[in-house]
């Protein structure tokens, strides 16, 4: 099986390349910029997916059997700086995948959107449904939700088949230091080395969020790449609630460090919601996937990762998000 991966070197993309890879499918994909090899990846091409001659040029070369379409600004805090690119780019360039899809005859394509397009839900509610309306409250959970209705626009108006996924947060090793957890991770890994505080400064960590193992998460899009029903949509999700200020515990509980939480009122988001629990029940129904890795896990190996960065003098920080 061949398939085609859009920001094959992000966080996800390279996990996904690699798993499928081993797994014996023949994997060729596209990034923003060259000069980055990706693990498992045969073929990778520079694109900016706004880019619809390209992208669909590119596809057509590739001729995949799937193509899972990662490609996207995934900053919240980003979006309220530059929600005209966000939704060029997330909105613009899902449909330039979906046309160059089409025009393929793609077998199978994965249309990655988020959680964050069911705005701010109810917890009294009880864990988000796929049928729950789509609400957003960001620009980035806008274009996301400007994804969805394409996904399922092509779907119903051509047959394209196209399988929807509303993933919620994942972390894990690999992620960049911009993301919650691998920034604390980086301050945490600095100040075991002496070179940075113990108080940890981060902004609304009072919240609860659905979260999840990346390395799970390229499990299940393994699965529907090879069993999904085109057509169908999924939360990708673990259906357990967690704080935010609980993961983050744990994270700094793998340190010998003595290691402080402290609210930063510059880092709180512009808007956010106080819960964000999905409903896995369709997924593992279609699928029998579940969630696998425990969240001490989770932690342990993304501070294992940013040990060795540190120590190796890999410095990597980028606007943080909370």
């Amino acid at each position: 099986m061949r398939v085609f991966i859009t920001g094959i070197d992000g966080f996800v993309g390279r996990h996904l390349a690699a798993r499928l890879s081993a797994s014996g499918k023949a994997i060729s994909g596209s990034c923003l910029r060259s000069g980055f090899p990706v693990e498992g990846a045969e073929r990778v091409v520079p694109c900016d997916v706004r880019d619809g001659e390209r992208i669909t040029r590119l596809i057509g070369e590739a001729r995949p059997d799937a193509v899972v379409h990662l490609a996207g600004q995934t900053s919240v805090a980003e979006s309220f700086r530059q929600p005209a690119a966000t939704f060029a780019i997330n909105a613009g360039g899902a449909l330039n995948v979906l046309q160059a899809c089409h025009a393929a005859g793609v077998g199978q394509v994965i249309l990655v959107t988020s959680c964050e397009v069911y705005g701010n839900p109810d917890p009294a509610s009880g864990p988000i449904p796929e049928a729950a309306p789509l609400a957003p409250i960001s620009p980035y959970g806008a274009s996301k939700a400007t994804q969805d209705i394409l996904g399922g626009q092509w779907w119903r108006g051509s047959g394209l088949p196209v399988i929807r996924v509303r993933a919620f947060p994942h972390a894990g090793p690999g992620q960049a230091a911009g993301f919650l957890f691998p920034s604390v991770a980086r301050r945490i890994a600095l100040a075991e080395e002496d070179r940075g505080s113990e108080i940890i400064r981060v902004g609304n960590v009072d919240v609860t969020r659905d979260l999840l193992d990346v390395r799970d998460v390229t499990e299940a899009y393994e699965i529907l790449i090879e069993k999904g029903i085109a057509g169908d949509v999924f939360n990708l999700c673990s259906g357990v609630g967690r704080s935010l200020r609980s993961a983050l515990e744990t994270l700094c509980g793998q340190s010998h460090r003595r290691l402080r939480l402290e609210t930063d009122a510059g880092r709180v988001r512009q808007t956010d919601f106080e819960w964000m629990v999905g409903d896995p029940r369709r997924l593992a129904d279609a699928t029998g996937w579940g969630p696998r890795r425990a969240w001490e896990e989770t932690m342990r190996d993304l501070l294992a990762e940013w040990r060795e960065r540190i120590a190796s003098g890999a410095m990597e920080l980028q606007g943080e998000d909370r």
